[in-house]
């Protein structure tokens, strides 16, 4: 980087030299502080710079010990500004307005402060801070803005507000009390947590408009809390390899193509809430929760919205609520004790719940339009339920493996039902209740499913009004299979074998 802004400068004042002739005002300053050794303050540094005209700007202040404090103040054309400060009580405040802005800080040690303000087109910052009670303010208004903070122990904070056009903002934070925030409104904004280590470090990241991302790229650590929040445009956040216990994370994206990536997160007691409003909004943890006790919460009002989530461990909370259009909510929930809900409400709504392990309870309610739920399941003393009220609802519910003493209840209202089942297993417990237009269960000499296979199962089947059908099913010992049809067209052909 300091190549760069060699080499920058360099430019700079050859173009200067070129287009300004004799009477160019070519401002540099300089100043070289060097204390301790007895003394009882020490360093204080300003550079004021202030003519509008052809000029290349470039201020330095390098500072060693004590009590330091650094101000830089440019007004116009080629700036450039670079603070060195090497320790104990610092202070610097860098300041650049219009134009060609570059800022690169270096900071070593104790109580350091260090504020940067630049406006208007070419804005960069550089920032790093390596220990104690530290404090980072960067804000950049329009153009080509880039903001890089680094921060290394003790109780850092950093917080990056940019305003418009192709913002970028990255941080890298490691150890104690952090907090990292930023703001960006307008444009190909985007933003980063990259190799974040620590314990309650508080993340706040707000985007506004446009080509926005965020993300979060390694956090190591416990009880820390992320905060995301996303209006407009192509937002994506993406949570990569976040590892702890105890750490929450929430999303809010309101409009246009959003999506939130989770790959994976790792730890107990961990929280994940996610709220996504309008348009091709997508939530996919491929790879999921991994560890006990964890939480995803995820709802999605409006269009084509997806949530692919999955667990590995115990004692996962997974829920999705989808409202309105062409939602899709897959769950993967293994080994023992999870929970999972999808709740659908409007248009092509597809739930696929796949259980396997001990004593995991899926619920499935999905109401209008053109509703399908697939459950496969494998395990002992698993529970499904699952509703189904409006329109062409279809059910299918299939089991590959060890299935002991399951208990599913499918419950369909309206439209076009239909039920197509296929258990194999002990002690399983299925009751089917439908009512309205022509609903369906499936099976006989044709098969296409309801075949519970298994031993001492109980299938109780109610159908009420118009065209019901049951077939054919069961091939088991000590069975009980009761099927009740009122109205309309109802046929039940049932084979125990």
């Amino acid at each position: 980087m300091k190549t760069r802004i060699v080499r920058k400068h360099l430019l700079g004042v050859a173009i200067a030299c070129c287009l300004a002739a004799p009477a160019m005002a070519q401002n540099t300053a300089i100043i070289q502080q060097t204390s301790t050794a007895g003394s009882v303050e020490g360093n204080l540094a300003e550079i004021n710079q202030t003519h509008r005209g052809a000029q290349a700007n470039l201020a330095i202040i390098d500072q060693a010990g004590e009590a330091n404090e650094s101000l830089l103040r440019q007004d116009g054309t080629w700036l450039e500004a670079y603070n060195f400060v090497t320790g104990d009580e610092n202070l610097s405040r860098i300041e650049q307005f219009e134009d060609w802005h570059i800022a690169s800080s270096e900071i070593s040690g104790n109580d350091n402060t260090l504020t940067v303000t630049q406006s208007g087109f070419w804005n960069e910052a550089t920032l790093a801070i390596n220990g104690d009670v530290n404090d980072i303010d960067v804000r950049q208004q329009g153009d080509r803005n880039e903001a890089f903070v680094t921060l290394n122990g003790d109780m850092n904070w950093s917080e990056v507000e940019q305003s418009g056009n192709t913002n970028w903002s990255n941080s890298s934070f490691s150890g104690q009390n952090n907090f990292f925030s930023s703001v960006q409104q307008g444009n190909n904004n985007e933003s980063a947590i990259l190799n974040g280590v620590g314990n309650a470090n508080t993340v706040v990241v707000e985007q506004n408009g446009n080509g926005n991302v965020g993300g979060i790229v390694g956090l190591n650590g416990d009880n820390n809390q992320t905060s995301i929040q996303q209006t407009g445009g192509s937002n994506v956040f993406i949570a990569f390899d976040v590892q702890g216990n105890d750490n929450y994370i929430d999303v809010f994206q309101n409009g246009n193509a959003n999506q939130f990536i989770v790959d994976p997160l790792q730890g107990d007691d961990n929280m994940i809430l996610v709220d996504q409003v309008g348009n091709a909004n997508l939530v996919d943890a491929p790879l999921g929760l991994i560890g006990n006790n964890n939480l995803i919460d995820v709802v999605q009002t409006g269009d084509a919205n997806t949530a692919l989530l999955a667990t590995d461990g115990d004692n996962h909370d997974l829920t999705v609520i989808q409202v309105g259009n062409n939602n899709n909510a897959e769950m993967l929930l293994g080994l023992d004790a999870n929970a999972g809900y999808i709740y659908s409400n409007g248009d092509n709504n597809e739930a696929v719940v796949a259980l396997f392990g001990f004593d995991n309870t899926a619920d499935i309610t999905q109401r209008g339009d053109d509703n399908l739920a697939v459950v496969d399941f494998v395990g002992i003393d698993n529970e499904i339920g699952l509703e189904q009220r409006g329109n062409a609802n279809e059910a299918m519910l299939t089991s590959d493996g060890i299935v002991v003493a399951n208990q599913l209840n499918v419950e369909q209202q309206g439209d076009i039902n239909l039920i197509d089942m296929l258990v194999a297993g002990n002690g399983n417990l299925i009751d089917v209740l439908q009512r309205g237009d022509g609903n369906w269960v499936g099976g006989s000499d044709g098969l296409l499913s309801f075949n519970v296979a298994g031993n001492s199962g109980s299938v109780s089947i109610v159908q009420q009004g118009n065209d019901n059908v049951v077939l054919g099913g069961q091939y088991s010992n000590n069975s009980v299979l009761s099927v009740t049809q009122v109205g309309d067209f109802n046929t039940a052909i049932v084979n125990q074998n």
